[in-house]
C-alpha cells in the first residue's frame, strides 16, 4: 500500500512553524477538570477550597510534565532512529522525512510545555513540585528489562506506537474546558493538532514494523500491549499521593485515601481511549481483541 503522508502542509500547519507563542491570559479558579481527578467528590470533604484549587493545579503540572517526559524519553529517540534510517526498517524516503518532522514537533512540545509550567506557577503561586517519575516510566522500564536485549529497539518502537495512537480523554477535554485559562487551553490544543498527524503516521508505520518481526517476537511483544496501554492511561497511585500531600493532606492520610479509592479505576476510559490503537492492531492480526479487553478491565 502506498504511503499517504499527513505532513504535506507541515510547513504551514505544525505548531513549531505556524503557531504564535500563547500569551498569558487572566487567571481562573480552575486549572484542571475535577472530573479527571480520581475520587474528587470524596476529596471535597478532606480538603479546604484553597487546597482543592491547589490540588487541581498540581494535577495539571503532572499532566504537562508527563508530556515532557514522554516526548523526551520515549518518542524522540525512536523517531530520530526512524528518520535517520537506523530503526531496522526499510521505509520509503517520505516516511523517514515525516519521522524527522515528528522529531522536531516533539522537541517543540517539550519546550513549550516546560514554558507553560513556569508561567502557570508564576500566575498561581503554586510551586510546580513534580514527581521524580511516573507510572508509565516504571512500567516501561520493567517491561523493557523483561525482553531480551536484541528485541529492545523493537520494544521501544512498539511502546511509541502505543503512546502515539492512544486518543487521550485529557488531550481532547482540556482545550474545550472553558473553566481553564485560555492560554492553557490554547497550548494544549496546539499540541493536539500536531498529535493527529503523528497518530496517522504511526498507524501507517505499524504494518511495516509488525511484518518485520518474526512469529516469536510478535508473540512476545504482543503480550505486553495491554500493560503498555495501562501504563499510559491507568491510575498512577504514586502520583495521586504526591498531589494530595503537596495540596496539604498528611502523608498517611493521603496514602489511606488513595488506597480507599482502589477499584475505582477508569476501566471504561481505558477501553475508550485505546480503541483506535487496539483496532489497528486487531485489523493487522497482531492481537486478539478479547484478550486486550479482558486484561484492560481486570
Amino acid at each position: 500500500m502506498a504511503y499517504r503522508s499527513a505532513f504535506g502542509r507541515w510547513d504551514s500547519q505544525a505548531s513549531v512553524r505556524s503557531k504564535p507563542v500563547r500569551e498569558t491570559t487572566e487567571p481562573t479558579d480552575c486549572y484542571y477538570p475535577p472530573e479527571l481527578v480520581t475520587g474528587y467528590p470524596e476529596l471535597r470533604s478532606e480538603l479546604a477550597p484553597e487546597q482543592l484549587q491547589h490540588l487541581l493545579t498540581l494535577h495539571l503540572y503532572a499532566y504537562l510534565d508527563f508530556t515532557v517526559q514522554l516526548e523526551s524519553l520515549i518518542v524522540l529517540p525512536v523517531t530520530a532512529r526512524l528518520g535517520s534510517g537506523r530503526a531496522g526498517l526499510e521505509l520509503p524516503p517520505a516516511m523517514r522525512r515525516d519521522a524527522m518532522a515528528i522529531t522536531t514537533d516533539e522537541a517543540w512540545h517539550g519546550q513549550f510545555t516546560f514554558d507553560l509550567i513556569e508561567r502557570i506557577g508564576a500566575q498561581t503561586g503554586v510551586p510546580p513540585r513534580l514527581p521524580e517519575t511516573y507510572e508509565f516510566q516504571r512500567v516501561r522500564g520493567r517491561l523493557r528489562e523483561s525482553v531480551e536485549p536484541a528485541l529492545r529497539h523493537a520494544f521501544d518502537l512498539l511502546i511509541t506506537y502505543v503512546s502515539e495512537t492512544l486518543i487521550s480523554t485529557k488531550l481532547l477535554m482540556l482545550p474545550r474546558d472553558e473553566r481553564l485559562p485560555t492560554y492553557v487551553r490554547d497550548v494544549i490544543a496546539d499540541h493536539g493538532q500536531d498529535e493527529r498527524r503523528h497518530h496517522a503516521y504511526f498507524r501507517a508505520l505499524l504494518p511495516h514494523f509488525w511484518h518485520s518481526l518474526g512469529r516469536r517476537d510478535r508473540a512476545v511483544l504482543g503480550a505486553l500491549i495491554p500493560e503498555m496501554i495501562s501504563a499510559f492511561l491507568g491510575r498512577d497511585e504514586s502520583l495521586e499521593r504526591h498531589c494530595l500531600t503537596r495540596a496539604g493532606l498528611r502523608p498517611d492520610r493521603a496514602a489511606d485515601t488513595v488506597r480507599a479509592l482502589r477499584g475505582t479505576g477508569p476501566a471504561e476510559r481505558l477501553l475508550h481511549d485505546s480503541r483506535a490503537c487496539v483496532r489497528y492492531l486487531v485489523e493487522l492480526g497482531a492481537v486478539d481483541l478479547d484478550m486486550i479487553e479482558e486484561r484492560l478491565t481486570a
